[in-house]
């Protein structure tokens, strides 16, 4: 085995070693979208297809929740995008960390990456040891086969929970992007863009409904964040 590979392997199996402990949390949360999505109309096979071409709890717990409440099929999409526009930026600002890769690997990077990817993979990045891609694979493999192992337990288990509110199972998405925020409170004008996004959001709900304050509360955040947000100056 080359130098190369040998590097190669031993960053990879850092990666699965670094995945372990966000076990005690992939792992939970893909029960509960099993979970939710046969209780909420779909089959097992619905879930499972689903999370395997997915990978982002979040949009597939507001799928199942707008699906089991009969929304329009849609604005099911619109509210998808709404909740993942996140991944748009995560993927812009971690490809630039792993490049240089061919097409096929950034593709195959890109559709593991998630919050806990992108946190862990910009902490790496920033190490004096760099993002690789072997490292980054290691350890979302992981993470995607927890998921789709936890989704299959939730949708065999899930059928015996006749109703997912009264262990609070619908507050699963609110605390989860709760956490989100939380996570950028030390970011300048973090109170600001909270504030109008949350309003814009609360008015639109209240006067248009669900789920297109998820959209114009994300909407109006971002221009918020943009309009108030100081370019860097250049060093020439």
């Amino acid at each position: 085995m080359s130098n190369s590979q040998s590097g190669e392997r031993a960053e990879f199996l850092e990666g699965v070693q670094n995945s372990i402990p966000f076990l005690l949390s992939v792992f939970p949360y893909g029960i509960v979208v099993g979970t939710l999505g046969v209780n909420n109309g779909g089959s097992a096979i619905d879930v499972m297809l689903q999370s395997a071409l997915f990978f982002a709890g979040a949009s597939q717990t507001v799928m199942w929740e707008l699906f089991g409440a009969g929304t329009p099929v849609w604005v099911i999409p619109l509210a998808i995008f709404a909740v993942n526009f996140r991944l748009v930026l995560y993927s812009a600002a971690i490809g630039r960390k792993l490049e240089p890769l061919s097409r096929p690997k950034m593709a195959s990077a890109l559709f593991l990456l998630q919050d806990v990817a992108m946190a862990v993979g910009m902490k790496r990045a920033d190490g004096p040891r760099g993002l690789s891609y072997s490292y980054f694979m290691g350890f979302n493999l992981v993470l995607y086969v927890s998921w789709l192992a936890s989704s299959a337990i939730g949708t065999i288990f899930g059928q015996l929970i006749e109703d997912p509110k009264a262990i609070g199972l619908d507050m699963l998405v609110p605390v989860y992007f709760l956490l989100l925020v939380m996570g950028f409170r030390t970011k300048p004008n973090m109170a600001l863009v909270f504030v109008v996004s949350a309003g814009v959001a609360a008015v639109v709900y209240a006067v248009v409904g669900s789920p297109y304050h998820i959209a114009a509360g994300g909407l109006a955040g971002m221009m918020v964040a943009a309009l108030v947000a100081k370019p860097q100056a250049l060093n020439v």
